[in-house]
């Protein structure tokens, strides 16, 4: 009898064994679903946000506080000189880009900086410098046909003027050659149709582009097509003519 008792509580002891063992398995489960959960959720964003750049068209992150900061420091000299109409900045998906009309500030038909473009550049320069963003210059022209001893074609000339501004800053300035670039768009970058003066006078440009970070050298551009909306510079600004502020020279083909 006295067998028969020690035997039936020995039994009755033993399902905790099992209960242990039930909430240690348990526990070791939902470990591994939690950290799982948490590696599926970083994949699973991760993920959705390069779907979303794909489907946007989106090369890299927004701009920053740096390009922000630099786009009202710049906005602030081109008002302080009264360069509105000729000079702009604006914030777009590539970046930072600053306009500059090249009838006011190049020679027509020619790639040598003027005392204008200098003065301008000198102001900028020692802005750009200061973040570590690559930076892209790019030339544009009207559609004019143009051919003189030293260009053969629009795109030439464009090329010559994004070159010509990117040499001055190192030289001058001593941009670090590694975060710039000179590209020549010609006439196949227009931001208005070439039907009047003032529209080629609004095509012949220079933008200094400062990237985004992520984004790389010639990418992020403009294709061809309509002009951009708001981004064209004031008529009154520019003119009747679309001449530049300070020379009063005939139509240009450049």
């Amino acid at each position: 009898m006295r067998w028969r008792r020690e035997y039936g509580r020995e039994n009755l002891e033993r399902w905790l064994l099992t209960y242990a063992d039930l909430i240690t398995l348990l526990l070791a489960f939902f470990i591994m679903m939690y950290t799982l959960s948490i590696s599926d959720a970083q994949r699973f964003r991760s993920l959705s946000k390069e779907l979303g750049n794909i489907f946007t068209g989106e090369i890299g992150p927004a701009p920053g506080e740096g390009l922000l900061d630099l786009k009202e420091r710049v906005s602030s000299y081109i008002k302080e000189k009264g360069l509105e109409g000729w000079v702009k900045a604006m914030i777009e998906e590539r970046g930072l880009v600053i306009r500059i009309m090249t009838t006011s500030f190049f020679e027509e038909g020619k790639a040598d900086l003027t005392p204008d473009m200098k003065a301008v550049l000198d102001e900028i320069a020692p802005m750009i410098k200061d973040l570590p963003n690559k930076v892209q210059v790019e030339g544009h022209t009207d559609n004019k046909p143009i051919h003189n001893e030293r260009f053969r074609s629009n795109w030439e000339l464009s090329v010559a003027r994004a070159t010509e501004v990117v040499r001055y800053l190192i030289e001058k300035h001593g941009f670090p050659p590694e975060r710039i670039a000179a590209i020549g768009y010609g006439e196949y970058r227009p931001i208005a149709p070439n039907d009047t003066e003032l529209n080629r006078a609004r095509n012949r440009r220079v933008e200094i582009v400062i990237l985004s970070e992520g984004e790389r050298h010639g990418g992020g551009n403009r294709v061809p097509g309509p002009p951009a909306a708001g981004i064209s510079p004031d008529a009154e600004a520019l003119g009747p003519e679309g001449k530049g502020p300070t020379k009063g020279k005939g139509e240009a083909e450049d």
